[in-house]
């Protein structure tokens, strides 16, 4: 059990690391369908600032959006060099069939 536990460490730590899913980029540029409303993102800025908002409305310019306190955000689409959405779920489904691996597959 001591040799698992580095092992089951590591898959918790990847599990939270990958919550998030790059959905625009600088590789994947941003287009009408790229989010959807009513769900979270994390946006990151031309200037480098981070935003974690629920996506309320879009229009061809603008993503108008509120935060965890409230406050009602207007970006420009223009002004988006990268937006993660949360996807807790699933990286929850692959921690835990990493974690059944390691404990039912004979090493």
């Amino acid at each position: 059990m001591r040799r698992l536990a580095p092992i089951l460490a590591l898959l918790i730590f990847f599990t939270i690391a990958s919550c998030h899913t790059r959905v625009v980029s600088s590789n994947r540029p941003m287009q009408n369908n790229s989010l959807e409303l009513y769900q979270k993102y994390t946006f990151q800025t031309n200037d480098a600032r981070i935003i974690k908002m629920e996506v309320l409305k879009m229009d061809a310019e603008n993503i108008y959006g509120k935060t965890k306190t409230g406050e009602e955000v207007v970006l420009s689409k223009s002004n988006v060099r990268e937006a993660k959405k949360v996807d807790v779920l699933s990286s929850i489904a692959v921690g835990l069939a990493a974690i059944a691996a390691v404990v039912f597959v004979p090493i």
